[in-house]
């Protein structure tokens, strides 16, 4: 994969960090994709974070911005990754281009374009709805309908905004076609993104959960549906933490704690020490995984997990529990509805939070499959209890010993 996928990050960083409630006293493993949730985390001062991804257009994409928080003030830090309009991009990039890794510098001395534009929006996923903004939706509603529709204040007059001037034949029949399954896998995301989902209708899916996030969730402060039907952030203190200006001296003071690693998650967890990591962002990795792969990879987090430890990710369409057999107890909180309910990410099917904790005796740590018993044997823990908090989807009750 050479190619930025995701300039920005689609999961709501509100949700995720108040899930996962990083303090100074954690180290963070996060998955890479724009850099911008991991930016999130970075606000709470964890001791570490660490940042990984298979895809190393991706993290020259983190590493660039990273660089441009550090050496830029805040005005053209903005301008510069195209939040606010700059014609000097190429200046600025040639300011920060030596401050780059070899490969990174490479890689952006190619993409001129993408510097030019903005990078911010020069992701694979971004350029999808960049062509719904400019194509599909002028042919459903004219700018002024769309304009009133972001200025509504109330979620009453959202919901009858959205049944009486919105959601018309046109607007439903566009868009089964623009977010099925092969569009969305071709020009927004890629075919092998559904290889493992077996929703029947993933536009009805995805129709249905819009008009939740339309007339559920106040959509004055929903910068991911500003973003995906202007192409803008009007309030960048509305907008990703890493650009309201209040966050700029923290993160400057702060960058300096990322480490970069592209690869494999599980491959990288596997080389870790056991109990290095306390807090796990995990986007929504395992919705591209087969169940065994989805199992070895929680074989990993738990060699690397801490006592106590917590992880979060996301599912689609792919639903992800923990497998009855792994842990003692599996079971659903409501501690985490709030933050499902109010999500700005509508368009996820679950947000879930894992509570990873040791008991007092000890014994062999291991993930199980569901015919055989597979023990990790790199060292002696105590049992872990996993409690799971996963709002949006049905949670699998766990056997009774």
């Amino acid at each position: 994969m050479t190619d930025i996928r995701y300039a920005q990050c689609w999961e709501d960083p509100a949700t995720l960090t108040e899930g996962l409630e990083v303090t100074p006293k954690d180290d963070v493993v996060s998955i890479g994709s724009g850099g911008d949730n991991s930016f999130a985390l970075l606000l709470s001062r964890p001791r570490s974070l660490t940042i990984v991804d298979m895809n190393p257009a991706q993290l020259f994409l983190v590493e660039l911005k990273m660089r441009a928080i550090q050496k830029l003030d805040y005005c053209d830090f903005i301008s510069f990754v195209g939040a606010r309009p700059c014609p000097a991009r190429n200046r600025l990039y040639r300011f920060l281009r030596s401050s780059l890794s070899e490969s990174a510098r490479r890689y952006w001395d190619g993409h001129a374009e993408a510097i030019l534009k903005g990078v911010i929006h020069c992701g694979k996923f971004e350029k999808y709805f960049a062509l719904f903004r400019t194509i599909i939706l002028p042919l459903v509603h004219s700018r002024k309908v769309v304009e009133q529709f972001m200025a509504l204040s109330s979620l009453n007059d959202q919901r009858t905004f959205y049944d009486e001037v919105w959601n018309n034949l046109r607007w439903r029949s566009l868009f089964h076609v623009f977010f099925g399954r092969f569009l969305l896998g071709h020009l927004g995301r890629d075919p092998s993104c559904f290889d493992h989902v077996s929703v029947d209708s993933v536009a009805e899916e995805l129709l249905r959960r819009t008009r939740r996030g339309a007339t559920e969730i106040p959509i004055g402060t929903n910068f991911f549906i500003e973003y995906i039907l202007t192409g803008r952030y009007q309030l960048l203190e509305n907008a990703h933490p890493y650009l309201n200006e209040s966050n700029f001296c923290l993160l400057q003071d702060s960058v300096s704690k990322v480490r970069l690693i592209e690869g494999n998650l599980a491959e990288y967890l596997k080389r870790t020490q056991p109990g290095s990591v306390s807090k796990f962002n995990l986007s929504d990795i395992f919705e591209y995984m087969s169940q065994e792969s989805f199992e070895q990879t929680l074989d990993q987090i738990v060699h690397a997990s801490s006592s106590p430890a917590r992880l979060a990710y996301w599912t689609l369409f792919v639903p992800r529990c923990v497998p009855t057999v792994l842990s003692r107890r599996a079971v659903s909180s409501r501690a985490a509805t709030n933050l499902y309910d109010l999500t700005r990410t509508f368009f996820y099917g679950s947000f879930n939070l894992w509570n990873i904790n040791y008991n007092k005796l000890r014994c062999r740590v291991g993930v199980f499959s569901e015919n055989t018993e597979r023990f990790s044997e790199s060292r002696q823990r105590e049992p872990w209890i996993c409690t799971q908090e996963s709002i949006g989807q049905p949670i699998r009750k766990p056997r009774t010993a």
